[in-house]
């Protein structure tokens, strides 16, 4: 005869008849729990502390693929697949959004790229870490392995992800600097609701890249060994020169009217409301956020280490066994030609001489570096390339000119022009010269010198020879046609 429920032996869980595949953690409270079902022994039946009572547990084994997924355990076939639709849409959309800005067709590229700040937006607010749409999952193994304090003989193993872990971040960050770029040409293009001035897209775009390499998959040291996403760092360091350039820009209206402090940052309102917002509410609190009142100098140190980690691992024409993105053309000569360019045009408008030339130096480094892989060989690069490379050592030239001026006022001219700083502003007009010559032969009478460039380069008075002051000008004078006639050397 069973005993009354009310006085049953109170049940003890036993350790050693504790059914396999039982789950404490924490973390699977979610997961449905099987009925209990209690069975119960009669008086005459021993028992003793480990069988006085037992549980039987209906369970099922745990899933497999419930650690797959970093972000949704219970995740479904269909929502990975709803999630690779939305990436590859999200690459297709702004693959077409820049080949139209490169294309120069604004009236097509806009569009387009609002197209894609409004899907990564949304995409923001569906994932705190949104390259869970592209991410491969990770494996489980069977058994841990040991830990070695020494250098494995191992080979690792080779990342076989599509996707860098950045490429979402990569894609908005982009988005967001073409944006600015064309609202720096325009500002009218700009429609309701969206802000006009360049410098709050390139700030955002800022805040996107480093939010992108914050992701615990490029900090924890447990993500994939993939390769650097070059393509953003290469435009990461585009994006700090042209904040440099605003901040140098809104400096120097500063100075003119007056005013101490830069316009302060705009307030957003919510982020469901402003992909604006819901990148301030992304972004690393760690992190050093630039702003314009940052120095151009330090914008540009900044620039360049991005340019040198981009530089450094962006493929080369002679590499077959990278990838190549068909939606996106690749042109290692375009890429380096930009970067020079870009930097060249904010040298030449610093304050500092020294400053001045230290970063024309750094933009003839990377024309020399597309003359060293060959690509002056061709056409179309040997003209642009020689002539910039003449703009740059123009700029060192006329920054040495300044400095000697000053000099100059102190110890007077004859003892200047004897210095070491006086032949270094001689080599900077002299190689100037040389590369205009040099382009002038390859436009096949095509290029012309612009008249203050010319002006420029006759600035020979840093000469105490008076032969080699009238050789350097009938050499300017032949690039710089009729603009220079007239010029008097010793003003």
């Amino acid at each position: 005869m069973l005993p009354h429920p009310s006085s049953a032996p109170t049940t003890v869980v036993s350790a050693k008849k504790r059914p396999r595949g039982l789950w404490h953690e924490t973390s699977r409270k979610e997961l449905s729990r099987p009925s209990k079902r209690r069975r119960y022994h009669s008086e005459s039946t021993p028992s003793s502390d480990d069988a006085d009572g037992y549980y039987i547990l209906e369970y099922s084994p745990e899933p497999s693929t419930s650690l797959c997924h970093p972000m949704d355990a219970n995740e479904g076939p269909s929502e990975a697949e709803t999630k690779v639709e939305d990436w590859e849409d999200l690459k297709e959309l702004f693959g077409r959004a820049a080949e139209q800005y490169e294309s120069d067709d604004v009236n097509e590229a806009l569009p387009l790229l609002r197209g894609v700040i409004h899907e990564c937006h949304r995409l923001m607010l569906l994932y705190e870490d949104p390259s869970v749409l592209f991410a491969v999952p990770p494996t489980r193994n069977k058994s841990p392995e040991p830990i070695s304090i020494s250098p494995s003989s191992k080979p690792r193993k080779k990342c076989k992800c599509k996707e860098s872990p950045t490429a979402f971040h990569a894609i908005l960050g982009t988005a967001l600097f073409l944006m600015g770029n064309l609202i720096a040409q325009d500002a009218s293009v700009a429609v309701a609701d969206e802000p006009t001035t360049p410098a709050t897209y390139w700030l955002a775009a800022l805040d996107v890249f480093e939010t992108g390499e914050s992701l615990p998959g490029r900090t924890s040291g447990r993500g994939c060994e993939a390769s650097e996403d070059w393509r953003m760092a290469v435009v990461w360091g585009r994006t700090l020169v042209a904040v440099a350039d605003e901040a140098l820009t809104l400096s120097q209206e500063r100075e003119r009217s007056g005013t101490a402090a830069p316009p302060p940052e705009p307030k957003w309102p919510s982020p469901a409301a402003s992909p604006f917002a819901a990148i301030a509410m992304r972004r690393p609190p760690a992190s050093r956020r630039i702003t314009l009142a940052n120095a151009p100098h330090e914008l540009l140190l900044v620039a360049m280490d991005q340019f040198s980690r981009g530089i450094f691992h962006m493929p080369h024409p002679a590499q077959s066994d990278v990838p190549t993105d068909t939606a996106r053309p690749f042109s290692r000569a375009t890429e380096l030609f930009t970067i020079a360019r870009e930097v060249l045009a904010l040298a030449e408008r610093l304050p500092d001489p020294a400053e001045r030339a230290r970063w024309a130096t750094w933009a003839d480094s990377m024309l020399q570096q597309m003359d060293m892989e060959g690509d002056t060989n061709r056409a179309e690069w040997r003209g642009p390339v020689t002539r910039a490379r003449g703009r740059c050592w123009l700029v060192v030239g006329t920054a040495g000119m300044e400095d000697m001026e000053a000099m100059a006022e102190e110890r007077g001219w004859a003892e200047v022009l004897d210095s070491e700083e006086a032949d270094e502003a001689r080599e900077g007009l002299t190689r100037a010269v040389e590369f205009f010559e040099r382009a002038t032969g390859n436009a096949k009478g095509e290029f012309e010198m612009d008249a203050d460039d010319g002006e420029e380069a006759v600035e020979l008075r840093c000469d105490s020879d008076e032969e080699k002051r009238e050789e350097l000008y009938r050499r300017a004078q032949l690039l710089g046609g009729d603009e220079l006639e007239g010029m008097d050397m010793d003003d």
